[in-house]
């Protein structure tokens, strides 16, 4: 496994990333900040339009889909949000999705990329030796003040990691990427503009062929309680058929969280 790429210095994102936005379709605007509490809510504060995109050196305070948080690794992962004109939550959702797993596997040796696959709804896992999978990136969308917020958080330069987060996240590096995180910014830009700009159809598609949630016993959090089982059915756009002991039972996508392992919710990623 290759040593990562040496770091560019914070000062030099701006201007390439503004060369980057340049050959999208939809974005044409970014902020770098050293240090943020959370880029969604940068995004925000900054009053950035659509089309924009506001990254961090460090983020302290990142937060998941409903309600989880995401722990910062300093210096080693990626916190980034887009902001995008509002549009349904679910194509959003498999947009960020389809963008990160194929931004990733971009980013990997050609050995490595099947190993990436996506966990419903939008967390990007890779398979591991011991049958164990674990999680390296996953997205956020939010809709506020009338604006869409895509938030990506990936884990890059770690090498390893410690305790019960040992079996349960992985990075790039880990995978034998040798990027550094401007460079995994990069390659989401272009990766989330082309997926924001592909038909349903060909979303859905491209998502079905990523996920790796069919077949797997899990566990989900709903608001009428815990429900355990075989995941019978994904449907990218609404949510999981899962065989529960009392029989098949649909969940949905907005309510419906998987059960996190171990003694915390939160994960190894940069919130985003």
């Amino acid at each position: 496994m290759g040593d990562p790429a040496a770091e560019r210095p914070l000062e030099s994102w701006p201007d390439a990333l503004e060369a980057a936005c340049a050959r999208t379709r939809l974005f044409r605007h970014v902020r770098v900040v050293r240090e943020t509490g959370s880029t969604q809510d940068a995004a925000l504060h900054l009053g950035l339009s659509a089309g924009s995109l506001v990254t961090a050196g460090r983020q302290v305070h990142g937060r998941g889909r409903l309600g989880a948080a995401w722990a910062d690794t300093a210096g080693e992962g990626v916190a980034c949000t887009f902001t995008v004109e509002p549009m349904a939550p679910e194509r959003l959702a498999m947009s960020a999705a389809v963008a990160v797993a194929s931004a990733a596997r971009a980013c990997v040796p050609e050995g490595s990329r099947e190993r990436l696959g996506l966990k419903w709804p939008n967390d990007l896992q890779a398979s591991w030796a011991d049958g164990s999978r674990r999680k390296v990136a996953g997205a956020l969308v939010e809709v506020r003040d009338g604006l869409a917020l895509v938030g990506i958080g990936v884990n890059v330069r770690q090498r390893a990691f410690d305790g019960p987060l040992a079996d349960r996240a992985a990075s790039l590096h880990m995978l034998g990427a040798t990027h550094d995180r401007l460079a995994v910014i990069e390659r989401l830009l272009a990766c989330l503009d082309e997926a924001l700009a592909l038909g349903l159809a060909e979303l859905e598609r491209r998502y079905r062929d990523l996920d790796r949630t069919i077949g797997q016993r899990m566990r989900f959090q709903t608001p009428s309680g815990e429900v355990e089982g075989e995941v019978l059915r994904c449907d990218p756009a609404r949510g999981l058929e899962v065989r529960a002991s009392e029989g098949p039972v649909w969940l949905p996508a907005a309510t419906t969280r998987v059960h996190v392992e171990g003694p915390s919710d939160r994960s190894t990623l940069h919130g985003s």
